[in-house]
């Protein structure tokens, strides 16, 4: 919702949603009618400062080139705390150096889908000015509780409309100073002592080991789809407290739920599953483009590492079959246009008996400066919003802070391609 409404891609959005035979009306009603029930949350009109800190709006955004025309003049400033250079801190006003992996104390993989906590632990002192998230934060508030005291700013409103504190940011975010940037591994051990799945596993105890198991699913309603009991040496399966132990599902029948009878559901003909075939997004075009998982970076981390790019061809490809290659005069090699209605970039071609006629494929993460010209096949996928993902009010179907929300797909968006010889101009 923030790239659509304040970011600008809202003329994105509808332009594909009209290409959607299915859609019985435009894509904005059903926004409208999402918001005005209250089954999601506009963000502001606009945005002063946009942070970011461990993302990367203008690589990972399908249409990120717009919000270069649409979100960035209206900022008033662009910060990017990263330990590279990415896209986005390419274009931002200022850029804060962040201590790498290796270079900082911290605890990874939070997240319900690993049996395991993982520690990483300083093996190097970080590069030049670099800090770690936890220094860099804490001394960004230190710096702006002494602005707020020399000015005699004490009070702010927050987002939420809350009047808060200016005079004390630090004071609360280090708990009165309990954790400061001095003291990153006291924070550690505190978190994992109130942590209430790992066994009582302590910071020196973590570190020792490399891991510690979870106990449990621990209080955080994250973990709720999992719904099963964790044993020390057992193989964890999801979903054995309603199979098993024969607890209601989390639904609105309180069963296994094929059948949703939301208006939004019913009105497209999609209260139970059901096939569709694509809709053209992208326009009338005879290669479907898709994706696949980068064997040689972590996402977009290490993407440009030279010693990884030459283990494969050194920049972005487009991976066709030998059908399609051939019928287009492309040698395998060759530089090549791919293009659509929204957009066009250029990629190297792959010829790959792997791939099926018809399709077109691209690895994901690459960084658009890795492109020629800076632009990359990001601007050719519009990403339209489905509908379904605008419904509430359901039970089960309502907005939470990390999931509910509505997300752009990319997948099987209409191309063509064509050797760069043969482009005009």
């Amino acid at each position: 919702l923030y790239h659509w409404l304040t970011g600008g891609l809202a003329e994105l959005y509808a332009d594909s949603s009209r290409r959607d035979p299915d859609l019985p009306r435009p894509l904005e009603d059903y926004l409208d009618e999402s918001l005005r029930a209250g089954w999601q949350t506009a963000p502001p009109p606009r945005t002063r400062i946009f942070f970011e800190a461990g993302g990367n709006i203008l690589r990972r955004t399908r249409g990120y080139d717009r919000l270069y025309r649409t979100l960035l003049p209206r900022l008033d400033a662009l910060v990017t705390i990263d330990w590279r250079m990415s896209n986005t801190a390419l274009h931002s006003d200022y850029v804060f150096p962040a201590a790498a992996w290796y270079e900082k104390d911290d605890i990874t993989w939070a997240t319900p889908l690993a049996p395991f906590v993982h520690p990483t632990t300083r093996a190097a002192e970080p590069f030049m000015e670099a800090k770690s998230d936890w220094e860099f934060h804490c001394l960004l508030l230190r710096a702006i509780q002494q602005r707020a005291r020399r000015r005699g700013l004490t009070k702010f409103t927050d987002r939420s409309g809350r009047t808060r504190r200016l005079d004390r940011v630090y004071e609360e975010f280090t708990f009165g100073r309990r954790f400061t940037e001095d003291n990153p591994r006291d924070l550690l051990d505190e978190l994992l002592r109130l942590t209430t799945n790992l066994g009582g596993v302590t910071w020196p105890e973590l570190t020792r080991a490399g891991h510690a198991r979870y106990t449990s699913l621990g209080i955080d309603f994250i973990n709720t789809p999992n719904a099963t009991d964790i044993r020390p040496d057992e193989t964890i399966t999801a979903g054995t407290w309603h199979t098993e132990k024969k607890m209601p599902w989390p639904t609105l029948t309180r069963r296994i739920q094929f059948y949703i009878d939301h208006p939004f559901y019913l009105e497209l003909d999609e209260h139970l599953p059901r096939h569709k075939d694509p809709p053209p997004i992208g326009g009338n075009y005879p290669l479907m483009l898709t994706g696949q998982h980068t064997r040689w970076s972590i996402h977009a981390s290490w993407r440009d590492e030279a010693d990884l790019l030459r283990l494969q061809r050194g920049e972005p490809l487009i991976v066709l079959s030998h059908e399609d290659a051939r019928a287009r005069g492309l040698a395998d090699g060759d530089l090549a246009v791919v293009f659509n209605d929204v957009g066009s970039f250029q990629a190297l071609v792959k010829r790959s008996a792997n791939v099926r006629p018809g399709q077109a494929v691209i690895d994901h993460a690459w960084e658009p400066y890795q492109f020629r010209g800076r632009v990359s096949h990001q601007v050719a996928i519009p990403g339209p919003v489905n509908p379904l993902q605008l419904a509430g009010g359901y039970f089960h179907l309502a907005p939470t802070p990390v999931s509910g929300q509505p997300g752009s797909p990319d997948r099987a968006t209409r191309v063509d391609v064509r050797p760069l010889r043969d482009w005009p101009g």
